[in-house]
């Protein structure tokens, strides 16, 4: 299986970083969260001589949509922030024909009894429901999705089954109850150390 854009093999048979084509990876990623288009990222490597992954004078939009959702590159190349802001950034043109700049007919739409309920501790911002690659959903901050650490720096990124399971706790669930979690739940604040507390409507009390 070829390496991901970015790396090569080492003389000693280890993964190295390629620096001149991971620079181009920054490059892609500094682009887009700066609001350049798929094709207009590509029309400006193409203008720059850069040769896509292939080899070929073009790069096409889905070659740059994989590489932006590329887990491969956290760490190495690009930080964790940048990846997943990167990734709310897709989530967020998901609803926009470029060619047009209209919003789409569908429209995606969070069915997580979670959505709004969330807070984050430091900023005061909601947090925002987030698929990993690998499958986990986790929550997060919109202010350091959007903004990065510079906004807020401590926020944690908390996987939705400890949300879940904090809840169930609370309210004396045996299993997670998205009717209770309407009837009961006013609001959760995630703090900086990643403890959660609810506020519950009806007994009025702050539960940690």
């Amino acid at each position: 299986m070829p390496l991901p854009y970015g790396f090569m093999s080492a003389p000693d048979g280890h993964i190295a970083i390629d620096q001149e084509k991971a620079n181009i990876v920054r490059t892609i990623y500094q682009q887009y969260l700066s609001g350049m288009s798929l094709k207009g990222i590509a029309d400006f490597l193409f203008a720059q001589g850069i040769p896509s992954p292939r080899g070929k004078a073009q790069w096409t939009q889905a070659v740059i949509s994989d590489l932006l959702s590329n887990q491969h590159y956290i760490g190495p190349i690009i930080n964790f922030d940048e990846f997943f802001m990167a990734q709310s950034e897709k989530g967020k043109r998901s609803n926009i024909d470029e060619d047009t700049n209209q919003r789409k007919a569908t429209r995606y739409s969070s069915q997580s009894v979670l959505s709004g309920l969330l807070t984050c501790g430091e900023c005061g911002r909601n947090y925002r429901r987030i698929t990993r690659p690998s499958g986990e959903v986790v929550w997060c901050c919109a202010n350091r999705v959007e903004h990065g650490k510079h906004f807020c720096r401590h926020s944690p990124f908390v996987p939705e089954q400890q949300i879940k399971d904090a809840i169930c706790e609370n309210l004396g669930l045996v299993t997670f109850d998205e009717q209770a979690v309407k009837e009961y739940i006013d609001f959760i604040t995630i703090h900086p150390d990643g403890t959660l507390e609810l506020e519950i409507q009806e007994l009025g009390l702050s539960l940690s």
